[in-house]
């Protein structure tokens, strides 16, 4: 596909739905006269937007009494808004002092047991190098 055909595809949404400046709207309508594959993605997006037209239908209103009950929920959250508010300690909920404790304890025993591992890697490089 050509730079010209990328740029007409991308235009393509606006020409149908008759929102391209008059100039553009032109240029686009010239170059789907000699171009095939231009030609069937214009079909595709008059389709698409011809379905999308035939699925619009009248506004439905909103059941009464929605916005204040939506308004009550938000004041008085519940059990189920009260669980979607982020805790404030990163293990323990309430608790951030026993969360950095924890955190650094598994810092700690991460960085321990990396040096474990490289000490003893180092020992069995040594000990291939020595000859027997």
């Amino acid at each position: 596909m050509s730079r010209i055909c990328d740029e007409v595809q991308g235009q393509l949404p606006s020409y149908v739905d008759r929102s391209l400046p008059r100039l553009r709207r032109r240029l686009v309508g010239l170059h789907l006269r000699r171009c095939p594959e231009c030609q069937a993605e214009f079909a595709r997006q008059r389709e698409v937007s011809d379905g999308l037209a035939a699925l619009a239908g009248p506004p439905v209103a909103p059941p009464d009494g929605l916005l204040s009950s939506l308004l009550d929920q938000a004041a008085h959250p519940g059990v189920k808004g009260r669980v979607a508010v982020p805790a404030r300690g990163a293990v323990s909920g309430a608790r951030p002092a026993l969360s950095v404790a924890l955190l650094v304890a598994g810092a700690a025993a991460g960085t321990g047991i990396g040096y474990a591992g490289w000490r003893s890697a180092r020992a069995a490089r040594r000990r291939l190098r020595r000859p027997e």
